[in-house]
């Protein structure tokens, strides 16, 4: 980058010089020290107070100062300036103006006329040469000494030995190790806080890994299989001890964006810097079913983003959230009502998950599987085709035989008479054939086939009925952190985020895309959101440390 810098001033006359200075730099140092490129004269200036550099496209100026620089008469941390822009740092005037050809930015410099003289100038105070007739090097040496013998030979004592650490921390009036903190401890560490060893295991050296691995069981960091994307980074390097306030995970954006935002090549992930325009679209982990060898049904997982194709629901579940969320009512056994989504979907205690939907709970109100009118209580068992038939084999061989007290249907025994073979024989017969008969009306007609893909099976010594078993996704974000409790506020609902009312198909994946979240969530920098986007940083979906895939089913 090529910078032009134009220094005005007013000479003795009162006309106008100016005096140019291009630099050839990737950024221009703002600041009161000497070896800033724009040096400010200023003593309310900070000595490294900002600096203008390009960013996404543009030229910005950032500072860390918490007060910030004035541009526009607005104090800023990080904007982009075009020309016509004022920055003033106390009497510096800094100007952004039109960029003449072979230059990519320019500005302008000057000193405000008004400024006070106390600003710019330095007060001196006239050197001392000792103290009560000692030398300055006699009491700096002295300090020195007083300092090592307090501060390091008697706390170094600790280290001798266990039973001399207890004693010197024990002492009100020895100095112990405890000097050498700088900062308290965690909260979290406050049971091990008193013993120094327990962290510090070799003295004068860094917090070793192995000795943080000791109390918890957490995993690198890795992308995809072993690829280690943040190295040999040490865990103190992001939770530190002894901080002010204290603080053991960082929650800054660049803790995730330093390294993701420009991620190996080798690594299958996407750039990600911040949520409000630098995230993948969301992908969501999907149970996908798959003919077993053995002629059952194998599930595997498959990560599919939303914004490609293929993001169908394949779950084998057959419904229609269209139907059972009309705003008129659906007709049930208790008469006409509206249900509602809070009737099927219940939060886990925490609202991070959704407690699983069961058809004994959730839907035998409404769908029952009886299957006799004059005996409406009796029912076939869900989720066993082989259980069902069986069912009403018994049931209907009870019938024909009288064991059943409550039957009027006694055709084959009557009291006080014995079964032949040939009776036995018949009764068998035509309860199986009773029994093929309405089970052919449940799976086919009047229950299963509702919910479920039913098919016929050639196979004469098998069930002649094939069920697809179905299996509900539980976990869609593997490796994100949600909370359905957190988003449960006055101004959302769970059609504003699923749209589940206008679904007719069980195969529509309702669950929302990077769109939607950005309705609410924005960047981590607060200045670059709307008055509606709260500042998500990516510690707040995302875990730094994670043992598993996830729990998807």
């Amino acid at each position: 980058m090529r910078y032009l810098i134009r220094f005005i001033t007013k000479n003795a006359a009162g006309d106008t010089d100016h005096t140019d200075k291009i630099i050839s730099a990737p950024a221009i140092s703002i600041g009161r020290a000497t070896d800033q490129m724009l040096h400010l004269r200023d003593r309310r200036a900070r000595l490294q107070h900002a600096c203008i550099e390009p960013q996404n496209g543009d030229i910005h100026i950032t500072t860390s100062a918490m007060a910030g620089v004035t541009v526009n008469g607005r104090s800023q941390r990080n904007i982009a300036l075009k020309p016509g822009d004022v920055i003033e740092v106390g009497a510096n005037i800094i100007r952004v103006i039109e960029a003449p050809d072979g230059i990519d930015f320019a500005l302008s410099f000057e000193l405000q006329e008004d400024v006070a003289a106390e600003h710019l100038e330095q007060s001196w105070t006239t050197p001392t040469s000792g103290v009560a007739g000692w030398s300055k090097r006699r009491i700096a040496w002295s300090l020195a000494i007083l300092v090592f013998i307090f501060a390091f030979a008697l706390p170094s004592i600790s280290l001798l030995h266990p039973g001399a650490a207890s004693f010197m921390r024990g002492s009100d009036l020895l100095p112990d190790d405890s000097w050498w903190l700088a900062g308290p401890v965690h909260s979290a560490h406050a049971a091990t806080a008193a013993s120094c060893e327990n962290c510090h295991s070799n003295a004068f050296q860094r917090v070793q890994d192995e000795t943080c691995m000791a109390c918890h069981s957490v995993s690198k960091h890795v992308a995809g299989a072993a690829q280690a994307v943040i190295g040999e980074t040490r865990c103190a390097s992001c939770h530190l001890e002894h901080n002010e306030p204290p603080e053991l995970v960082k929650q800054h954006q660049g803790l995730c964006a330093d390294c993701h935002q420009d991620l190996p090549s080798d690594v299958d992930l996407q750039p990600a810097g911040d949520f409000l325009d630098e995230h993948p679209d969301f992908r969501v982990s999907l149970l996908r079913p798959t003919p077993s060898p053995g002629g059952g049904i194998d599930w595997d997982v498959a990560h599919i983003s939303l914004a490609g194709a293929a993001t169908d629901d394949r779950s084998n579940l057959k419904f229609d959230h269209k139907i059972h969320l009309n705003s008129d009512g659906i007709i049930t056994p208790d008469g006409k009502r509206v249900v509602e989504c809070s009737e099927c979907h219940t939060p886990e205690p925490g609202g991070a998950l959704m407690q699983p939907i069961s058809m004994d709970e959730h839907c035998s109100g409404c769908h029952t599987l009886s299957f006799d009118p004059d005996d409406p209580t009796r029912v076939v068992p869900h989720g066993d085709p082989e259980g069902v038939l069986q069912t009403l084999i018994e049931y209907y061989s009870a019938r024909l035989l009288g064991a059943d007290p409550d039957s009027v249907d006694q055709r084959i025994r009557r009291p006080g008479a014995s079964l032949s073979r040939a009776d036995r024989d018949k009764a068998a017969a035509e309860a199986r054939t009773k029994a093929l008969q309405v089970a052919e009306d449940l799976f086919e007609r009047r229950a299963c086939v509702n919910c479920h893909e039913v098919s016929r099976r050639d196979d004469p010594s098998a069930l002649p009925w094939s069920v697809l078993a179905v299996r509900l996704t539980k976990q869609f974000f593997a490796h994100a952190r949600f909370s359905h409790a957190a988003h449960d506020t006055e101004v959302s609902s769970c059609n504003s985020c699923h749209a589940a009312a206008e679904s007719e198909s069980a195969q529509d994946l309702l669950i929302p895309g990077i769109d939607s979240c950005r309705d609410c969530h924005g960047s981590a920098f607060a200045r670059r959101n709307d008055a509606s986007q709260t500042p998500s940083t990516c510690i707040m979906c995302h875990n730094f440390h994670f043992e598993a895939k996830g729990n998807y089913e």
